[in-house]
Parts: structure tokens; C-alpha cells; sequence
């Protein structure tokens, strides 16, 4: 085999090798996303283009293609050296914030390979000076040997940085001699006429071993970057179980501490509870006594200067039970395990009876109760409902004039509800007043019609019990045109 021939042949095996070198490493680096293996694929796509050049020099075809392929050279050169800098800095992890003088150095080696072949080319485009020409040539040549130097320094200088350094520093060997070969053997070419094939394949041997040990490395690398973020995840996934665990018994303490604080308030609300209703049995009992002897009094009382202190004092006490009442009242309600009877009630039974208690007070004020009942009768707790028709029936006396009317009333709607309600004709209230309550204000003292003291509380009552049955308590008002509660209950 001629000389030509076994260059050529040459020149298409390592041109071969160092591409599926490159495939492989750019399909690795589309897989796996990581900087280290695109440059890698850069270093050895530069080789390879560097390599597969020799099929156009030496007059293997025409002059002109051989002038072009020498041109471009420098330019595949100046790629594979660009991609060892940056495949050794990323191997070496050299950063600016850990190696700043040596990250800088890098910089201005990698800025000066990639400006070179760009005036290479501007040079021979546009001046084709010669000189420049062969200057900018020399210094591509000294750029590439002094990034092979930069990069043993750079292993020696981190050889204990991490594991992985030294065995860096181990494989170079093939590397160096074959570019000081390639290098040596190109400018002695520059001067001397000689066969320098055993020399360039010897190179070509070299650097494909280097291009083993490079991704022998890269291998390792990768399963100890695998180890250490596998440890990493391992000692997070420790460290949240610990955390967790902690978290976890502080809430298990906190929990039991609130429900123990929840049992506590629990035990004192029920105790508070059921004082009150105990304190407001034992005050109305005196204070009914009390209405009792003064209305016995009042029958007998002749003197015309003492019987209106005596009407006074009358309606103070009734003033005070009705507020004893209805505390007494609240406080049933808000006890623990309080439940609904609920019944079938007649309305008309249950409208007679309140409207027999209340009786008395109508006449005294000549006020006239009348009952309008179109729908007879509603599945409640009577005993409930009772309270309810009676707080809004003495809300409604103390706010009516002498000679008018309150009306019971109940009726079904078209969709099934059945309302009923309490309707006088008196002074009136401000709507507002009663959604202010309706949304937990605090009820404010009213005077009625007679001077009667209202606090408002019964409304806030009347309201309860209504939401307890699952129903809704309205209040249409109009000032001096008086007032209608409707209360509205689902179909059972």
C-alpha cells in the first residue's frame, strides 16, 4: 500500500472513531441535560474535524480545496482546544467564586481561542496579509500547547480538591505527548520536507486513548455524582424524617395540651351555664313574689299620691322579670346537650296561649290581639316556639300606642315554607337596628310606648331558637308604621 493510500486509510478510521465518540457524547448530553458532556462533544468534534481535514491537504485533490482545508485548520484547532479548556474547568470544577485567579485565566484562554480564528478568517477574506497570516498561525499553535500546559497545572493545583482530580492528573499523560507530537511535528513540517505519518498516527493513537481514559472518567464521575446526590437525598430524606418526627410529637403535645384546654373551658362554660340558670331561678322566685304583693297592694291602695309609685314600681318588677326571664331563657339555650322536642304544634292553640299571657298587659294598654291563622299548624318544639311568639308579643305591647292591634299570623308559601310571625302597628324600629343584632351586636337599651324598658336581648333570643329549628327570623319596619317578625321555616 502506497503512502497516500495508507494516510487516507488512516485518516478515515480515527475520523470514524473520534465520530462515534461525538455521537455518542452529544446523544449522552441531550439525555442527560449536563454541561461537562457538551463540552466533551465540542472537544471531540473539533478532533474529528480537525482529522478528516487531511483528506483535502497534501494535493489529495484540488489545489484550491487544499489551500481552503489548510485555511481551516486553525479554525478546527482553536474548537478542540476551546472544548478541552472548557471540558477541564467543568471537570475541575473551577468557579469564580471558589478559583477566581485560575477562573480568569481561563477566561482570557478561552476568549483568545475563539478571537483567533475569527481573525484568521476576517485576514483571509478581506487583507490577506501574509505575515499576519502566518503570525496569527504561530499563535494559535502556541495557544493550544499552552492550554495543554494550563490544564496539567490546573489538575496539579486541585489534585486534592475532590477524589475525582487525580485520576484527571493520571489519564492527561496521552494527551500531552500527543499534542506535543502533533504540535512538534507541525512546525518542524513548517521547515523541513519529511514523512511525518508514523508521527501524526502515533498522535491519532494517543489521543483516541485519551478520548477512553476521558470517558472512563466522565463514567466515574457521573456514578460518584450519582453516589453523592443519591447520600445528598439520603440525608435529607433523614433529616425531614427527624424534622417530621419532631414536628409531629410537638403537635401531638399541643393537641393533647388543646384538648385538655378545650375539656377545661368546656367544664367551666357548662358550670357557668348552669350557674346562671341557677342564679336567675333564684332571682325571679323574690322578684315574682314581690309583683305579686304589690299588685295586692295596688287593689287596695286608696291614697291617690302613692298609687302612681306604686304603678312606677310595678313596672320596674315587671320590667326586671321579663329581663330575668329571658336570661334565664339564654342561658337554657346555650347549654350543653340541649335538644329539640320537636311536634306537630297547632298554631292556633299555641297563638291563644300566648295570647293569654299577655292578656293583662294588652288591656292595660287597650291593645287588641288578634290571630289570623291560614295555616294551622308547623312541626317546632312547642315549648321553644312559645318563647319565641313570647318575646316578640312583649317587644311588640311596649312598642305599640294605646288603642292599636298586634296580629298572629302564619301562612304557606308557594315553595313550601311556612311563615308565621308577630305584627303590631306601633312605632316602629330602624331595620338597621335589628340586622346589627342579627349580626351579634350588642343589644342596645329601647324605652317602649309607656316608658317600658327594652334591652333588645329578647329579640337576640328569639333569634336563636329560630336558627336552632333550621328557620330564619325576618324584621320589616317601618318607622311610626310599625313592625312585622317573620319567622320562616323549611316544609317537614
Amino acid at each position: 500500500m502506497e503512502i497516500l493510500e495508507f494516510k487516507h486509510l488512516t485518516t478515515l478510521i480515527f475520523s470514524a472513531v473520534f465520530g462515534v465518540f461525538a455521537v455518542y457524547h452529544l446523544l449522552s448530553y441531550l439525555v442527560l441535560r449536563h454541561r461537562i458532556l457538551l463540552h466533551y462533544f465540542i472537544l471531540i468534534l473539533g478532533l474529528t474535524l480537525h482529522w478528516s481535514l487531511s483528506f483535502f491537504v497534501n494535493n489529495s485533490f484540488s489545489d484550491h480545496t487544499a489551500m481552503i482545508a489548510e485555511k481551516a485548520s486553525l479554525t478546527t484547532a482553536m474548537l478542540t482546544t476551546f472544548g478541552l479548556l472548557m471540558f477541564t474547568k467543568n471537570y475541575l470544577n473551577i468557579t469564580k467564586h471558589d478559583f477566581s485567579k485560575l477562573s480568569k485565566v481561563y477566561r482570557f484562554f478561552v476568549i483568545l481561542v475563539v478571537c483567533l480564528p475569527i481573525l484568521h478568517i476576517f485576514n483571509n477574506l478581506t487583507t490577506k496579509i501574509v505575515w499576519l497570516n502566518d503570525t496569527i498561525v504561530q499563535l494559535a499553535a502556541i495557544t493550544a500547547m499552552a492550554s495543554i500546559f494550563l490544564n496539567i497545572f490546573s489538575g496539579f493545583w486541585l489534585f486534592n480538591a475532590q477524589r475525582f482530580n487525580r485520576y484527571y492528573l493520571y489519564s492527561y499523560a496521552p494527551i500531552l505527548v500527543a499534542a506535543l507530537l502533533y504540535i512538534s511535528t507541525w512546525f518542524l513540517k513548517q521547515h523541513y520536507n519529511f514523512n511525518a505519518t508514523p508521527l501524526v498516527l502515533t498522535s491519532s493513537t494517543l489521543v483516541t486513548l485519551q478520548l477512553i481514559l476521558f470517558s472512563l472518567l466522565l463514567a466515574f464521575k457521573f456514578k460518584s455524582i450519582e453516589e453523592e446526590n443519591l447520600n445528598i437525598q439520603m440525608e435529607t430524606n433523614q433529616r425531614l424524617k427527624s424534622e417530621v418526627d419532631k414536628q409531629t410529637k410537638k403537635l401531638q403535645i399541643a393537641n393533647k395540651a388543646l384538648e385538655s384546654q378545650n375539656e377545661e373551658l368546656e367544664r367551666v362554660n357548662q358550670l357557668k351555664n348552669k350557674l346562671f340558670s341557677l342564679m336567675s331561678h333564684d332571682v325571679r322566685a323574690p322578684l315574682n313574689n314581690l309583683s305579686v304583693i304589690m299588685s295586692m297592694v295596688d287593689e287596695h291602695m286608696v291614697d291617690p299620691e302613692v298609687k302612681p309609685i306604686m304603678e312606677k314600681l310595678k313596672m320596674e318588677v315587671s320590667d326586671k322579670i321579663e329581663m330575668v326571664n329571658g336570661l334565664l331563657q339564654w342561658s337554657y339555650s346555650q347549654l350543653e346537650g340541649m335538644k329539640l322536642n320537636k311536634k306537630r304544634c297547632d298554631l292556633e292553640a299555641v297563638f291563644t296561649s300566648v295570647k293569654n299571657e299577655f292578656e293583662r298587659m294588652a288591656q292595660e294598654k287597650e291593645i287588641a290581639i288578634i290571630l289570623e291563622v291560614s295555616h294551622p299548624e308547623i312541626v317546632a318544639d312547642e315549648n321553644i316556639l312559645k318563647v319565641i311568639l313570647r318575646n316578640l308579643t312583649s317587644n311588640a305591647l311596649k312598642f305599640s300606642n294605646k288603642g292599636q292591634k298586634i296580629v298572629f299570623w302564619s301562612q304557606q308559601q308557594e315553595d313550601g315554607h311556612i311563615e308565621l310571625g308577630v305584627k303590631d302597628f306601633g312605632v316602629g324600629m330602624d331595620p338597621n337596628w335589628f340586622n346589627r343584632i342579627a349580626q351579634g351586636e350588642k343589644p342596645q337599651s329601647t324605652k317602649g310606648t309607656s316608658g317600658e324598658k327594652g334591652t333588645g336581648f329578647g329579640l337576640l333570643i328569639a333569634k336563636d331558637f329560630v336558627e336552632m329549628h333550621g328557620g330564619e327570623m325576618r324584621c320589616e319596619s317601618q318607622l311610626n308604621e310599625g313592625t312585622n317578625f317573620i319567622l320562616r321555616f323549611k316544609p317537614e
